[in-house]
């Protein structure tokens, strides 16, 4: 029995020092694997708990009747929540069940990164599954990021930057989307795999704008939008709302904000802020979105019809009525009509006319008036 007992004993000082000693697993990893200096909560393993679903009903008819907005989604576990510089999340947020999905990165070390929350990577899957059956390849940039990393990166650009400039180029802890789970930004081999504003206008970045929705998934900053979302114009940033929200605000053009219909943009949010890991990596380009070109070329040959009213002011026939005043004592001749336009078309025809009746009261002193004609004659020789 003694023995027995020492064995439990022993049995249970050995789980005590495994679970004491053993290393929790660091959130983030650096560029060369190496451990950043802060460790906290990491939560993959934790199935028990299940993931929360979008707040809003999958017929969104039956809440948006009469084009009104949808209730204000704040749940942090939501994957319809709102995120920006008004509403943050928790600095203590953690999104359940990150994962990896299966698709391919612009780098190759490992990185949280690299994770999304589960209904958010299959999704991803799927997206890029479809991107490759059309000949497009699209790679991951950039996925969760965790509180404590964006405080990190907020912090270091306030050393090097300021306030004012890391304000406009750097989300504030908390105000990143990034800290969802839901979100990634992505690029392609034609942009060299950068976070470039002309990923918009790629085949990559085109197909991706139009068929996204289609997997859950909305460009989360649009062109157009910055004074609506407070963020500049990210063709790479991609938010999973749902299929059903995704495809609700595809295609009435909504962003979150006008979907919820609150404002995100205060006094001091600057004009040109993005979210992303490094700023400096960001291309900014003046991108020429093909879904607004499209009217103008329909509106272009409405004016060319304009120039063809200027044809109207050949209806110079309004003369005539000024000619009447030179045949008060006579009658209107219809040969004197006609007699209108010739003088804009030939000068001479004037000068023939003055001819018979004006000359004649001025040289009156002479003794004939056939002499006149003789000179006048003589003079055209």
């Amino acid at each position: 029995m003694r023995r027995y007992i020492i064995t439990g004993l022993a049995l249970v000082i050995v789980l005590s020092a495994i679970v004491i000693l053993h290393p929790r697993r660091p959130q983030h990893v650096s560029d060369d694997n190496a451990t950043d200096s802060y460790e906290y909560y990491y939560n993959e393993n934790d199935t028990a708990v299940e993931e929360e679903d979008s707040l809003l009903p999958d017929d969104l008819n039956s809440i948006l009747a009469d084009n009104k907005t949808v209730p204000l989604d704040l749940v942090p576990d939501s994957i319809t929540v709102l995120v920006n510089r008004v509403y943050p999340l928790p600095s203590d947020y953690v999104p359940l069940h990150l994962v990896v999905p299966d698709v391919k990165f612009s780098f190759s070390y490992l990185n949280d990164k690299r994770k999304m929350r589960k209904v958010a990577a299959t999704a991803l899957e799927k997206l890029f599954k479809a991107a490759e059956e059309k000949n497009l390849e699209l790679v991951g940039v950039s996925g969760y990021r965790s509180y404590a990393r964006q405080k990190e990166i907020y912090d270091r650009n306030i050393l090097t930057r300021g306030q004012a400039a890391t304000d406009t180029v750097s989300a504030k802890p908390g105000s990143s989307e990034h800290q969802t789970g839901l979100t990634i930004d992505v690029s392609a081999q034609s942009v060299n795999y950068r976070l470039d504003q002309s990923f918009g206008d790629t085949k990559e970045g085109r197909w991706l704008a139009k068929n996204a929705h289609l997997y859950g998934f909305i460009i989360r900053y649009p062109y157009g939008k910055t004074e609506v979302t407070g963020y500049s114009y990210e063709p790479w940033h991609i938010r999973f709302v749902g299929v059903a929200v995704a495809t609700y605000l595809y295609n009435n053009d909504l962003t979150m904000e006008e979907y919820y219909g609150v404002e995100a943009v205060t006094e001091d949010t600057p004009d040109n802020a993005v979210d992303v890991e490094d700023p400096d990596t960001v291309k900014y380009a003046t991108p020429k979105p093909t879904r607004r070109p499209t009217p103008k070329p329909s509106a272009t040959p409405k004016n060319t019809k304009k120039p063809k009213s200027t044809d109207k002011p050949e209806n110079t026939k309004k003369p005539k009525s000024t000619r009447k005043p030179d045949g008060t004592t006579d009658m209107p001749e219809p040969t004197e009509k006609p007699a209108a336009p010739r003088p804009t078309a030939t000068l001479p025809a004037p000068t023939e006319n003055p001819a018979t009746p004006p000359p004649a009261p001025t040289e009156q002193p002479g003794t004939s008036i056939p002499a006149i004609n003789d000179e006048n004659a003589g003079s055209s020789q």
